[in-house]
Protein backbone atom coordinates (compact mmCIF):
# COMPACT_ATOMS: atom_id res chain seq x y z
CA UNK A 1 0.00 0.00 0.00
CA UNK A 2 2.78 2.26 0.96
CA UNK A 3 4.51 1.59 -2.35
CA UNK A 4 0.70 2.44 -4.13
CA UNK A 5 1.52 5.90 -2.48
CA UNK A 6 4.45 6.55 -3.45
CA UNK A 7 3.98 5.68 -7.00
CA UNK A 8 0.51 8.24 -7.35
CA UNK A 9 2.88 10.90 -5.24
CA UNK A 10 5.74 10.38 -8.12
CA UNK A 11 3.39 10.54 -10.90
CA UNK A 12 1.84 13.42 -9.29
CA UNK A 13 5.31 15.78 -9.26
CA UNK A 14 6.08 14.54 -12.68
CA UNK A 15 2.33 16.03 -13.83
CA UNK A 16 2.75 19.20 -12.32
CA UNK A 17 6.18 19.75 -13.06
CA UNK A 18 5.34 19.04 -16.68
CA UNK A 19 2.17 21.49 -16.62
CA UNK A 20 4.09 24.56 -15.29
CA UNK A 21 6.82 24.16 -18.12
CA UNK A 22 3.61 24.06 -21.39
CA UNK A 23 1.79 26.94 -21.92
CA UNK A 24 -1.08 26.36 -24.60
CA UNK A 25 -0.63 28.64 -27.56
CA UNK A 26 -4.12 29.81 -27.08
CA UNK A 27 -3.67 30.88 -23.71
CA UNK A 28 -0.48 33.42 -24.68
CA UNK A 29 -1.17 37.04 -24.69
CA UNK A 30 -2.36 38.08 -28.03
CA UNK A 31 -2.47 41.99 -29.77
CA UNK A 32 -4.67 43.00 -32.75
CA UNK A 33 -3.29 45.03 -35.71
CA UNK A 34 -4.75 46.41 -38.91
CA UNK A 35 -4.21 48.43 -42.11
CA UNK A 36 -6.53 49.39 -44.90
CA UNK A 37 -5.32 51.30 -47.57
CA UNK A 38 -6.22 55.12 -48.56
CA UNK A 39 -8.30 54.58 -51.55
CA UNK A 40 -9.80 51.96 -53.74
CA UNK A 41 -6.81 50.09 -55.74
CA UNK A 42 -6.36 49.54 -59.39
CA UNK A 43 -9.51 46.76 -59.10
CA UNK A 44 -11.60 48.83 -57.45
CA UNK A 45 -11.10 47.12 -53.60
CA UNK A 46 -9.89 49.15 -50.74
CA UNK A 47 -8.09 45.98 -49.19
CA UNK A 48 -7.61 45.61 -45.63
CA UNK A 49 -5.87 43.02 -43.11
CA UNK A 50 -5.87 42.40 -39.94
CA UNK A 51 -3.55 40.45 -38.18
CA UNK A 52 -3.23 38.69 -34.54
CA UNK A 53 -0.02 37.92 -32.95
CA UNK A 54 0.53 36.37 -29.86
CA UNK A 55 3.32 36.95 -27.28
CA UNK A 56 5.76 34.56 -29.17
CA UNK A 57 5.10 36.45 -32.41
CA UNK A 58 3.14 33.73 -33.85
CA UNK A 59 0.22 34.38 -36.29
CA UNK A 60 -2.93 32.98 -34.60
CA UNK A 61 -5.71 34.91 -36.73
CA UNK A 62 -5.94 36.66 -40.00
CA UNK A 63 -8.25 37.84 -42.22
CA UNK A 64 -7.70 38.92 -45.85
CA UNK A 65 -10.39 41.14 -46.80
CA UNK A 66 -11.26 44.56 -49.21
CA UNK A 67 -14.14 47.14 -48.44
CA UNK A 68 -15.99 47.82 -51.91
CA UNK A 69 -15.62 51.19 -54.17
CA UNK A 70 -19.51 52.00 -52.86
CA UNK A 71 -18.74 51.12 -49.38
CA UNK A 72 -21.28 49.11 -49.14
CA UNK A 73 -20.22 45.53 -48.57
CA UNK A 74 -16.83 43.06 -48.49
CA UNK A 75 -15.12 41.47 -50.93
CA UNK A 76 -15.62 38.24 -48.68
CA UNK A 77 -19.22 38.22 -49.20
CA UNK A 78 -19.50 39.49 -52.41
CA UNK A 79 -17.31 36.91 -53.63
CA UNK A 80 -19.78 34.37 -52.31
CA UNK A 81 -22.35 35.59 -54.27
CA UNK A 82 -23.68 33.81 -58.29
CA UNK A 83 -21.10 34.93 -61.02
CA UNK A 84 -18.21 36.10 -58.84
CA UNK A 85 -16.04 33.39 -59.96
CA UNK A 86 -17.00 33.89 -63.71
CA UNK A 87 -16.75 37.56 -63.60
CA UNK A 88 -13.40 37.67 -61.75
CA UNK A 89 -11.82 34.36 -62.96
CA UNK A 90 -10.96 32.95 -59.06
CA UNK A 91 -12.75 32.61 -55.72
CA UNK A 92 -11.70 34.87 -53.64
CA UNK A 93 -13.61 33.94 -50.50
CA UNK A 94 -12.08 29.85 -51.03
CA UNK A 95 -8.95 30.87 -51.85
CA UNK A 96 -8.77 33.41 -49.24
CA UNK A 97 -9.47 31.07 -46.45
CA UNK A 98 -7.49 28.26 -47.77
CA UNK A 99 -4.16 31.57 -47.65
CA UNK A 100 -5.21 32.64 -44.52
CA UNK A 101 -5.59 28.99 -42.70
CA UNK A 102 -2.14 27.92 -43.89
CA UNK A 103 -0.49 31.14 -42.56
CA UNK A 104 -1.75 30.53 -38.97
CA UNK A 105 1.39 29.52 -36.97
CA UNK A 106 3.64 31.45 -39.17
CA UNK A 107 6.03 33.67 -37.07
CA UNK A 108 5.16 37.27 -37.36
CA UNK A 109 8.86 38.28 -38.86
CA UNK A 110 8.09 35.87 -42.14
CA UNK A 111 4.50 37.01 -43.18
CA UNK A 112 5.17 39.40 -45.25
CA UNK A 113 7.08 37.46 -47.45
CA UNK A 114 4.87 35.29 -47.10
CA UNK A 115 2.13 36.77 -48.69
CA UNK A 116 3.94 38.34 -51.39
CA UNK A 117 5.07 34.75 -52.50
CA UNK A 118 1.37 33.87 -52.09
CA UNK A 119 0.47 35.21 -55.77
CA UNK A 120 3.76 34.86 -57.24
CA UNK A 121 4.32 31.09 -56.12
CA UNK A 122 0.72 30.68 -57.77
CA UNK A 123 -0.95 30.07 -54.40
CA UNK A 124 -3.64 32.31 -55.45
CA UNK A 125 -4.83 34.10 -58.42
CA UNK A 126 -5.59 37.10 -56.83
CA UNK A 127 -2.34 39.86 -56.55
CA UNK A 128 -1.75 39.70 -52.75
CA UNK A 129 1.42 42.58 -52.92
CA UNK A 130 -1.01 45.35 -51.53
CA UNK A 131 -1.75 42.51 -48.62
CA UNK A 132 1.80 42.32 -48.40
CA UNK A 133 2.18 45.67 -47.91
CA UNK A 134 -0.31 46.21 -45.55
CA UNK A 135 0.75 43.31 -43.23
CA UNK A 136 3.77 45.45 -42.87
CA UNK A 137 2.11 48.45 -41.90
CA UNK A 138 0.06 46.86 -39.56
CA UNK A 139 2.70 44.72 -37.62
CA UNK A 140 4.86 47.67 -37.19
CA UNK A 141 1.53 49.83 -35.81
CA UNK A 142 0.24 49.74 -32.27
CA UNK A 143 -2.21 47.73 -31.54
CA UNK A 144 -5.49 47.80 -32.39
CA UNK A 145 -8.06 49.94 -29.87
CA UNK A 146 -11.29 49.42 -30.67
CA UNK A 147 -13.55 52.49 -31.57
CA UNK A 148 -16.66 54.09 -30.75
CA UNK A 149 -19.19 52.42 -32.96
CA UNK A 150 -20.59 49.35 -34.04
CA UNK A 151 -18.94 47.39 -36.72
CA UNK A 152 -20.58 46.92 -40.30
CA UNK A 153 -22.58 48.89 -43.31
CA UNK A 154 -24.29 51.95 -42.77
CA UNK A 155 -26.59 53.48 -44.94
CA UNK A 156 -28.70 56.38 -45.78
CA UNK A 157 -30.73 58.30 -47.97
CA UNK A 158 -32.62 61.54 -49.08
CA UNK A 159 -35.81 61.83 -50.72
CA UNK A 160 -36.20 62.26 -54.18
CA UNK A 161 -35.25 66.07 -55.44
CA UNK A 162 -36.06 68.54 -58.21
CA UNK A 163 -33.73 66.68 -60.20
CA UNK A 164 -35.12 63.55 -59.35
CA UNK A 165 -31.94 62.76 -57.85
CA UNK A 166 -31.98 61.16 -54.45
CA UNK A 167 -28.55 61.38 -52.54
CA UNK A 168 -27.25 58.97 -50.21
CA UNK A 169 -24.29 57.77 -48.29
CA UNK A 170 -22.43 54.74 -47.23
CA UNK A 171 -20.12 54.23 -44.47
CA UNK A 172 -18.13 51.38 -43.82
CA UNK A 173 -17.24 50.67 -39.95
CA UNK A 174 -14.22 47.83 -38.91
CA UNK A 175 -12.95 47.67 -35.46
CA UNK A 176 -15.08 50.72 -34.21
CA UNK A 177 -13.91 53.32 -36.99
CA UNK A 178 -15.16 54.82 -39.89
CA UNK A 179 -12.96 53.66 -42.74
CA UNK A 180 -15.10 54.03 -46.11
CA UNK A 181 -17.00 56.39 -47.14
CA UNK A 182 -19.41 56.98 -50.08
CA UNK A 183 -21.16 59.90 -51.06
CA UNK A 184 -23.66 59.51 -54.61
CA UNK A 185 -26.82 60.08 -56.13
CA UNK A 186 -29.17 57.68 -57.92
CA UNK A 187 -32.17 58.53 -60.28
CA UNK A 188 -34.88 56.95 -60.96
CA UNK A 189 -33.63 54.20 -62.67
CA UNK A 190 -31.32 53.16 -59.91
CA UNK A 191 -28.07 55.16 -62.41
CA UNK A 192 -25.32 56.92 -60.29
CA UNK A 193 -25.00 60.23 -60.56
CA UNK A 194 -20.89 59.71 -60.82
CA UNK A 195 -20.43 56.06 -61.88
CA UNK A 196 -17.00 56.01 -64.06
CA UNK A 197 -17.37 53.17 -65.10
CA UNK A 198 -20.74 53.58 -66.78
CA UNK A 199 -19.56 57.32 -68.43
CA UNK A 200 -19.23 57.40 -72.06
CA UNK A 201 -19.12 60.60 -72.67
CA UNK A 202 -16.95 62.52 -69.63
CA UNK A 203 -18.94 65.12 -67.55
CA UNK A 204 -16.62 68.05 -66.41
CA UNK A 205 -18.93 69.08 -63.76
CA UNK A 206 -20.06 65.85 -62.93
CA UNK A 207 -16.27 65.10 -62.58
CA UNK A 208 -15.52 67.68 -60.25
CA UNK A 209 -18.12 67.04 -58.12
CA UNK A 210 -16.95 63.46 -57.47
CA UNK A 211 -13.42 65.02 -57.06
CA UNK A 212 -14.88 67.33 -53.89
CA UNK A 213 -17.14 64.63 -52.68
CA UNK A 214 -14.47 62.30 -52.25
CA UNK A 215 -13.09 65.24 -50.19
CA UNK A 216 -15.47 64.84 -47.71
CA UNK A 217 -15.42 61.73 -47.37
CA UNK A 218 -11.84 61.15 -46.45
CA UNK A 219 -12.63 64.30 -44.02
CA UNK A 220 -15.14 62.48 -42.44
CA UNK A 221 -12.45 59.31 -42.17
CA UNK A 222 -9.94 61.82 -40.53
CA UNK A 223 -12.65 63.46 -38.13
CA UNK A 224 -14.71 60.42 -37.35
CA UNK A 225 -17.68 62.58 -36.38
CA UNK A 226 -20.11 64.35 -38.74
CA UNK A 227 -20.37 66.62 -36.34
CA UNK A 228 -16.85 68.27 -36.96
CA UNK A 229 -17.86 69.72 -39.80
CA UNK A 230 -18.44 73.41 -39.81
CA UNK A 231 -20.56 75.37 -42.57
CA UNK A 232 -21.79 78.50 -43.18
CA UNK A 233 -25.91 79.60 -43.38
CA UNK A 234 -25.86 78.43 -46.91
CA UNK A 235 -24.38 75.10 -46.47
CA UNK A 236 -20.69 75.68 -47.12
CA UNK A 237 -17.55 73.88 -45.86
CA UNK A 238 -15.73 76.32 -43.59
CA UNK A 239 -13.11 74.29 -42.08
CA UNK A 240 -12.42 71.89 -46.02
CA UNK A 241 -10.22 73.79 -47.86
CA UNK A 242 -11.11 72.83 -51.62
CA UNK A 243 -14.49 72.43 -51.30
CA UNK A 244 -17.25 74.38 -53.00
CA UNK A 245 -20.26 72.64 -52.89
CA UNK A 246 -23.11 72.49 -50.87
CA UNK A 247 -21.86 69.92 -47.84
CA UNK A 248 -25.21 70.21 -45.49
CA UNK A 249 -26.78 67.45 -47.15
CA UNK A 250 -23.77 64.94 -47.00
CA UNK A 251 -23.11 66.13 -43.53
CA UNK A 252 -26.76 65.19 -42.63
CA UNK A 253 -26.92 61.85 -44.08
CA UNK A 254 -23.81 60.73 -42.73
CA UNK A 255 -25.29 62.08 -39.05
CA UNK A 256 -28.71 59.78 -40.46
CA UNK A 257 -27.04 56.92 -41.53
CA UNK A 258 -24.55 56.76 -37.79
CA UNK A 259 -27.87 57.29 -36.24
CA UNK A 260 -29.87 54.16 -38.16
CA UNK A 261 -26.62 51.65 -37.05
CA UNK A 262 -25.49 49.20 -38.81
CA UNK A 263 -27.45 47.51 -42.39
CA UNK A 264 -28.96 44.40 -40.73
CA UNK A 265 -28.35 41.43 -43.80
CA UNK A 266 -31.42 39.57 -43.57
CA UNK A 267 -29.59 36.69 -45.39
CA UNK A 268 -27.10 36.21 -42.54
CA UNK A 269 -29.33 36.16 -40.00
CA UNK A 270 -31.35 33.07 -41.10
Amino acid sequence: MVKLILIFISLFLIVGCNSEEYVPIDSLEVTDHFAIEDSLSGDEWQDFIAVTVNSENIITAIELNSVSKLANNLRRDIAQLEGFEEAFGYNFYDQASSLEQSLIGTPSDELVDALRNAYADEIVDFDTTTFANLADLALSSESVQQGPYIDGAYHSIEAIDEDELQYFVNLYILNGYIVAVHFNASNLDGRLKYDQLISMIPDIDIIEWRHQAQILEQALIRFQDPMEFAFDDYGYATNIPGVDINIEPFVSLAIQALANGPVIDEAKDE
